[in-house]
């Protein structure tokens, strides 16, 4: 597998996803592709979600006596 500057020398794994058309569209408008790249976008994405349910998994851990 090539080298990728943002991960430099960090193990990676290719994931390979089915979107519908409607949200690859609205990603592209967004992200104004070609401009710019989908696959960072959705490592984004997938990154801020993990980030989002792991606090809300910790608060619920938390809130139980």
């Amino acid at each position: 597998m090539s080298k990728n500057r943002i991960f430099k020398e960090t193990p990676k794994t290719r994931l390979i996803v089915s979107v519908e058309t409607e949200t690859v569209a609205a990603i592209d408008r967004l992200i104004r592709y070609p401009s710019a790249n989908r696959s960072e976008f959705v490592r984004l994405a997938i990154e801020e979600k993990l980030e989002r349910d792991v606090v809300q998994f910790q608060d619920r851990v938390s809130a139980v006596p």
